[in-house]
């Protein structure tokens, strides 16, 4: 059965909380909310979660390592004179063109030292981006938590000023887990590779939601 025959979780969250408030929608609604879940919640949001957020170091990004980049730190990256220059360096090179990766012996260590010098950042900066990315894959099964890190309120006022509308629709836009780490992804990532937010498609279909709960809720108003 395809996604669209089921009720889409966010859109049950939106339903639910327009029925806390009084408010029952009709069933053209429910179908339209669910369509425009889904639009939210698609492959590409569920492939973009499953890729991780990178975090800034300096003048690099580190992601979470894929495959490639854990097998090229396990073979070669670990047993060079700096272990933790080189899994950094996997974790910012892993996407580039010109197969980065693909060197070894001397090669690799020159790389990783080059790399390293032109970080810009401290020794304990780079241990504690290094940790932030790790942290991704050990929560990997749970939503990012709200309560570190960026305030909903910061979060919401970001939003508005990278991908348009304001800060108290945002606001309503980031209650959900799996919807705040979306936008967080979606945000940072077209941040750390110098894209902007406000024509993502992900983010269009996470504003379209916003504005059909916010029309239902308009029009209950109105009557």
């Amino acid at each position: 059965m395809q996604d669209m025959a089921k009720l889409n979780g966010l859109a049950e969250a939106e339903i639910d909380g327009l029925m806390a408030d009084g408010i029952i929608p009709t069933p053209a609604e429910i179908v339209e909310l669910n369509a425009l879940a889904w639009a939210v919640e698609s492959p590409e949001s569920r492939r973009l979660l499953s890729r991780g957020i990178p975090i800034e170091c300096g003048c690099a990004y580190l992601w979470p390592l894929t495959l490639y980049g854990q097998e090229w730190f396990d073979r070669v990256g670990c047993r060079l004179s700096n272990p933790t220059a080189a899994l950094a360096y996997a974790m910012a090179k892993q996407y580039d063109d010109g197969e980065p990766l693909a060197l070894d012996g001397r090669a690799a260590e020159k790389a990783v030292k080059a790399f390293g010098r032109a970080l810009r950042c401290t020794v304990a900066q780079l241990n504690v981006a290094i940790s932030q990315v790790l942290q991704q894959e050990e929560e990997a099964d749970t939503p990012p938590s709200q309560s570190g890190g960026m305030s909903i309120g910061d979060f919401s006022a970001f939003l508005a000023s990278v991908a348009g509308s304001t800060p108290e629709f945002w606001e309503r836009r980031c209650s959900a887990g799996y919807t705040h780490a979306v936008l967080d992804a979606v945000t940072r990532q077209n941040t750390a590779e110098g894209r902007a937010s406000s024509s993502d498609p992900r983010i269009r279909a996470e504003r379209a939601l916003g504005w059909a709960v916010e029309k239902i809720r308009q029009s209950r108003k109105a009557e």
